[in-house]
């Protein structure tokens, strides 16, 4: 292993965070014109248009073209030396099977030439991240959250895995097979993305980690899976295990907050929207209100992009080093909230505006469209002028 190693560092090739940061800025601005045409279609306007297909394409696209192409761009930028010319290739062996998601999922939906893709991107991403893992420059409780993000991410990877037998046993409309996706996804947002991103945050600070916090925020984050299982399955001990992991992750974070005054503003907003979101795990531990968003697929739409695009996107534009001026963060915090509003208040919003809630909410997403395409195309076209 230690030769392998060697040998790669030998193969070092001049590799620019532009052509790292190109992909996952170029996927977030596609995947987000996907999602803006899926708002208007959602509108009625567009009959006989095929609403799976286009969703499932992209929902692949920002989870794995955007937010996971971003922050392992991160880690390999701030926890090693830099991608070697190995992994690099295996990193554009990714790309492609997100381009391929991108198209076959349009055409076809979940059928052979989509499936083949995004197993295939499953399993390089194996490779790829078990590079990482090796090339890890050292070994404290930060980086072991890190290989902790890498572990959740194999584990995700078990919800996939049962689709095809479950299919297989005509058990498609069985709560198993609607918690086979959620494994994935949870492990996936409050598995390796999440624990990836505060890893960075907390380097951003000068939060003193220790390995104490390692297990508590590992095992408070197993434990929120809880909350998935809440749509499937009704008993106290399911909102009872949330609770307490919600309540020990909101603890835990809190600790932080000392350290994060004294960090930029941007990082201290970071900070705030990461408890913001705990206090919500907290919040919707109650029954009535856990029961509400199994209820209401507007609610969990909410749940899931306030994490998104009011947790990841900023996130990621700000460790883009890339200038977004003021007047573009105001106009995307004001879209974003306008859609979550709508979401959360359709009723409220349908009387207050006089106008359908899918009209207002593609209004909403056209302002957080026109806000990415402004900070990925600018990013895309501007002067390289970053060294290797």
């Amino acid at each position: 292993m230690l030769k392998q190693v060697q040998h790669d560092e030998e193969m070092k090739s001049n590799i620019t965070q532009k052509q790292l940061w190109f992909y996952p800025i170029l996927l977030g601005f596609l995947g987000a014109a996907i999602g803006l045409i899926l708002r208007y279609a959602f509108t009625g306007e567009l009959p006989g248009f095929p609403l799976k297909n286009v969703l499932h394409s992209h929902s692949h696209v920002m989870l794995l073209g955007f937010l996971f192409n971003a922050l392992v761009v991160l880690l390999w930028t701030n926890f090693t030396d830099g991608i070697d010319k190995r992994s690099y290739k295996y990193y554009l062996a990714l790309q492609v099977c997100v381009f391929g998601m991108l198209i076959t999922f349009i055409i076809q939906g979940y059928a052979l030439f989509s499936i083949v893709f995004s197993t295939l991107h499953l399993w390089v991403s194996y490779i790829f991240l078990i590079r990482l893992w090796k090339r890890i420059n050292k070994n404290n409780p930060l980086t072991q959250l890190v290989k902790i993000g890498i572990v959740f991410h194999f584990i995700s990877s078990i919800g996939p895995y049962c689709l095809g037998p479950l299919m297989a046993m005509e058990m498609q409309e069985s709560p198993w097979y609607q918690q086979a996706i959620f494994f994935y996804l949870h492990f996936q947002y409050f598995g390796s993305l999440f624990i990836w991103l505060l890893a960075i945050l907390i380097q951003r600070s000068a939060v003193i980690f220790k390995k104490e916090h390692v297990y508590i925020i590992t095992f408070s984050l197993i434990g929120l899976y809880a909350h998935s299982l809440d749509y499937s399955f009704d008993h106290w001990s399911i909102q009872f295990i949330g609770f307490i992991s919600s309540i020990a992750l909101f603890v835990i974070l809190l600790k932080f907050r000392k350290a994060f005054i004294h960090t930029q503003k941007s990082y201290r907003f970071l900070y705030g929207t990461l408890l913001l979101i705990v206090s919500c795990n907290i919040i919707g531990s109650h029954p009535y209100l856990a029961d509400q968003v199994v209820e209401s697929r507007f609610l969990l739409i909410a749940w899931l992009h306030l994490l998104f695009l009011g947790l990841f996107v900023p996130f990621i534009w700000v460790e883009l080093k890339h200038k977004v001026n003021t007047i573009t963060w105001v106009f995307y915090i004001i879209s974003f909230l306008f859609s979550e509003a709508v979401l959360v208040f359709p009723n409220l919003s349908y009387k207050l505006f006089n106008t359908s809630t899918m009209w207002l909410l593609f209004i909403g997403y056209l302002g957080v469209f026109l806000s990415m395409s402004i900070v990925h195309l600018s990013y895309l076209f501007k002067k390289q002028r970053n060294s290797p």
